[in-house]
């Protein structure tokens, strides 16, 4: 298994693990007017279709499109990626996986800024988290059918807050004061439900306040933002 350091700003290098393999083609021309995008990890492959470099980075730094800024050919530039995950790693390093494979393959740099912009701020409720501390930090999964989502995991409030940015409309911005690990289970309904059914879950923010005792309110506040500045549209061979 390889492992290499990545660039990320001025002075700051990453040490990240890579796919064992890793297969990059460029995606087939679609029908006018038609975008498919597939991401999918599972049993141990990574499986991306159609996915552009505004799509790979976000899901590498868990960030939202609004914090990356780059050449305007960032979101049209469009590849299918097949690859291998090392033996015994988690859905939840495919993260720094992705930027490993992105400096490797497409030479990427990034530089980081800050901006004012709108957040949600992710607090805990008048009564006191409801979670139950985790000894130790695991993987943070999503499973989701139909518009009804549920988020299980045991990781530090920054974790999930970033995760949490993945799903919302605004980054989240952990501001609970929790240190360590909890471990957490979130049900909710998205606004994809036109007719929610009587028993199906609440919405994210009535469920965040009644399974985990936490509170998100929407403020401003200032939000990483990543700019491309190197980065080559065909990779290097598979």
């Amino acid at each position: 298994m390889r492992v290499i350091f990545v660039f990320l700003s001025t002075a700051v290098w990453v040490f990240c693990q890579t796919f064992e393999v890793a297969s990059i083609k460029p995606a087939p021309l679609q029908e006018m007017g038609r975008l498919s995008v597939s991401r999918s990890t599972d049993q141990g492959r990574l499986n991306y279709s159609n996915v552009s470099f505004t799509d790979l980075i976000t899901d590498a730094y868990r960030v939202q499109p609004r914090q990356v800024s780059g050449p305007e050919w960032l979101g049209s530039v469009r590849c299918d990626i097949t690859a291998k995950l090392p033996a015994g790693s988690s859905e939840d390093q495919v993260p720094e996986m992705l930027l490993a494979l992105l400096a490797d393959r497409f030479a990427l740099k990034m530089r980081e800024d800050s901006k004012e912009m709108q957040i949600y701020a992710l607090t805990v409720g008048k009564d006191g988290p409801k979670m139950k501390r985790a000894d130790e930090p695991g993987s943070i999964n999503n499973h989701g059918v139909n518009g009804r989502l549920l988020m299980t995991g045991k990781a530090t409030m920054t974790k999930f807050a970033d995760r949490l940015s993945t799903r919302l409309d605004r980054p989240v911005v952990d501001r609970t004061g929790l240190d360590g690990n909890w471990d957490f289970a979130l049900q909710w309904t998205t606004e994809a439900v036109e007719a929610p059914a009587a028993d199906d879950p609440p919405s994210i923010f009535t469920a965040i306040q009644e399974q985990l005792g936490l509170k998100l309110t929407p403020v401003k506040g200032p939000v990483r933002q990543l700019i491309v500045e190197r980065l080559e549209k065909v990779p290097t061979e598979n």
